[in-house]
């Protein structure tokens, strides 16, 4: 993959995560970006998946980041 594709998806990323925050805050039928991973943080198996989660992106951003 390229760097600009890369990018784009994590633009598409953000741009889809703004978008499920601001259909939970205008409309008040789907939750928040909060809501949901407080609802995630409930369950067991949802833990495991967010601490997953951070460490994937502790690893991609900051272990791997070229500092030269």
């Amino acid at each position: 993959m390229t760097r600009a594709v890369t990018l784009a998806g994590y633009a598409l990323l953000v741009a889809a995560l703004a978008g499920l925050e601001l259909t939970g805050r205008v409309w008040h039928h789907t939750s928040t970006l909060g809501g949901a991973v407080a609802a995630l943080g409930r369950r067991r198996a949802g833990r495991w998946l967010l601490r997953a989660g951070w460490l994937w992106l502790g690893w991609h951003l900051f272990a791997r980041a070229n500092w030269a």
